[in-house]
């Protein structure tokens, strides 16, 4: 019998590869670099000067760990207070988020404690959440430009049980990393907790994949 990447067998001989969907949301205040962060990761460019998202977007990626391919499904949303009561559409449904905030800018570094709060309020009990501290570029040889202390931000991370890292969208510093580190925590098997949906959607290889987690 052919086995698959995790040591499986399957009866019917076939060649099984695992790959698990997941819908990721992004939240953070305007001009934190969000729709930078989700550019650099699932393309692989930066562009100085991005348009603001209107409502949300939608993108994805796949991320490769030992024995499973876990796919992103990543909605974008936008900053503005204006858009803030259409947040719910897209995390309630996610099993992982990335708060977003800029560390040179301490106002976003609050509005991002606001959105892990509301995302423990009102998300799924089991969702992955990572806070990501943006634009780390801009003190590589500016210093005087940070706003917000790694220190800080480590120590509100780890009282809130949440993965941190310090990321640039223009250097790519930690962008791949955030990702995996946010792919690694998620359960694999069906079943396993995740979001609304009870754990991950597995595809097989000739299967269409299905949006699990947007019913």
């Amino acid at each position: 019998m052919a086995t698959n990447r995790s040591g499986a067998a399957r009866p019917n001989g076939v060649s099984q590869t695992k790959v698990c969907q997941f819908r990721l949301v992004l939240l953070g205040e305007i001009a934190v670099g969000k729709s930078s962060l989700v550019l650099r990761f699932v393309k692989g460019h930066f562009t100085e000067y991005q348009a603001s998202t209107i409502g949300a977007a939608f993108l994805t990626q796949t991320v490769s760990l030992d024995n499973t391919t876990v796919k992103f499904e990543i909605w974008d949303t936008a900053g503005q207070e204006m858009y803030h009561s259409l947040a719910p559409m897209y995390y309630r449904g996610a099993q992982a988020a990335i708060v977003v905030y800029d560390i040179t800018n301490q106002d976003s570094f609050r509005r991002a404690r606001n959105w892990v709060k509301e995302l423990k309020q009102q998300a799924a009990p089991s969702i992955v959440i990572a806070l990501a501290g943006n634009k780390s570029d801009l003190v590589a040889n500016n210093s005087h430009l940070r706003m917000v202390e790694v220190e800080e931000a480590e120590a509100y991370a780890d009282e809130n049980r949440l993965l941190f890292m310090e990321t640039s969208a223009k250097t790519a510093m930690n962008v791949n990393d955030i990702f995996l580190a946010i792919a690694n925590k998620l359960p694999k098997s069906e079943g396993g907790g995740a979001g609304t949906a009870g754990g991950a959607r597995r595809l097989y290889d000739g299967e269409q994949p299905r949006n699990h987690c947007c019913k």
